[in-house]
């Protein structure tokens, strides 16, 4: 690949938005594409690539190109991901510092550290080691700093799966293939806009992770009952219910977030689905006017990611030890505030996109022993590992409310 300097430049944007000013890499890469018109699909697909590839491997090509006690130069990342992928490093001052030959030299020594070779922060690293020994944890975070795959949900209210597959590849020439374990996913061959994709724009299918579209049904959801996502985002579990409800059932999706709420009516009406409610609770005094005695209650709760760093590779360096610990008590919070909305009888299902036990079995624990928590028994729970699955990492609690 020769590296213009457009390129370049547009490239050093996106990691100063992203590694500098803390902004989530898929808004920042979404934005640097959209204001640069003029860039053809070669050169959107290497952007899109190396400043993935940089975010993905900061720790490992900073060390490389000099001090870890330094300020990270991201020319210097820029140019260690170019090296290390075998392009010719263009003579800009920018890499004048740049030993191509060192660069190399030092790279299968250092790659030797697992923290270096997948580039984690040294707490993460000590915490899932804790959590999960040293073998564990490094099929684990192998995985997880690979690149997602792109996967999709298939809308049952309009289509099946093998239909949609062979709809793809026939007027699209797109491969995908199925999931054993998952009927309504499928895998993309190769990640490709979907905007062009009239199916897609009339919501035949959704992007959603293979082991996010199990969540759904941890409610063991049925037409004509209640269900409460309580922390809806932009809907993807809310369309799932749905869907597995045949759009008969009775959803009220729930969010702090306007605009994610404003995105998932818009995928409403997409899938012309009509039985999700959207409620904006950012006013407390809005959660006395929801209905209780839900069927169901879904918390996908707020976390630190640590699951999905195969397409939010930044949240390595975004979390936080701290952070963490003002996410475990909104976890806490929320169990607290939409548990009692579950009827005798009915499930409360906590789920989160990490794997880490801190905010899983241990949240669980932490919830069963309080004074809401005494109402319900945990019946069953699973974490989707990354190097077990292929796919994303989450974990899934579903407890029965017994009193």
């Amino acid at each position: 690949m020769k590296l213009h300097r457009n390129i370049a430049l547009g490239i050093i944007s996106g990691l100063e938005n992203t590694l500098i000013e803390k902004h989530p890499a898929a808004d920042v890469l979404k934005r640097l594409l959209k204001s640069n018109p003029g860039w053809g699909s070669r050169d959107r697909r290497a952007i899109a690539q190396s400043y993935y590839d940089i975010i993905r491997q900061k720790r490992f090509f900073h060390a490389l190109s000099g001090s870890e006690n330094e300020a990270v130069n991201l020319w210097n990342l820029l140019g260690c991901w170019m090296v290390l992928n075998d392009f010719p490093l263009p003579e800009w001052v920018e890499f004048k510092n740049l030993n191509v030959e060192e660069i190399k030299a030092k790279a299968p020594i250092l790659a030797q550290d697992r923290k270096y070779k997948h580039s984690i922060p040294d707490w993460l690293d000590d915490m899932a080691v804790e959590a999960f020994g040293e073998e564990f944890w490094e099929k684990e975070i192998a995985s997880l700093n690979t690149p997602s795959n792109l996967i999709v949900r298939v809308n049952a209210l309009v289509t099946n799966v093998q239909k949609l597959k062979d709809l793809l590849e026939k007027k699209y020439n797109i491969i995908t293939r199925t999931v054993p374990d998952s009927s309504h996913a499928l895998v993309f061959e190769k990640n490709q806009s979907l905007q062009s994709i009239r199916e897609y724009r009339e919501g035949w299918f959704e992007v959603q992770d293979a082991n996010s579209q199990k969540i759904s049904l941890w409610l063991k959801p049925e037409s004509g009952k209640y269900y409460i996502d309580a922390c809806a985002g932009a809907g993807g579990k809310s369309l799932h219910l749905a869907d597995l409800t045949k759009d008969s059932a009775k959803i009220v999706a729930l969010d702090i977030f306007p605009a994610k709420l404003d995105e998932l009516r818009k995928r409403c009406s997409r899938n012309k689905i009509e039985s999700i409610q959207t409620l904006n609770v950012d006013d407390d005094e809005i959660l006395n006017t929801i209905e209780l005695n839900a069927d169901g209650v879904l918390i996908d709760a707020p976390c630190s990611g640590m699951g999905v760093l195969k397409r939010n590779p930044d949240s390595k360096w975004s979390m936080t030890p701290e952070r963490l610990t003002t996410l475990l008590k909104t976890q806490e919070s929320i169990l607290q505030t939409y548990a009692p909305m579950v009827k005798k009888g009915g499930y409360l299902v906590y789920a989160t996109c990490s794997i880490l036990p801190l905010e899983n079995r241990l949240q669980i624990d932490q919830f069963l022993n309080s004074e809401v928590g005494s109402q319900f028994e945990l019946e069953k729970e699973h974490t989707y590992f990354s190097h077990l699955t292929g796919f994303d990492g989450f974990y899934c609690a579903r407890l029965i409310k017994k009193m």
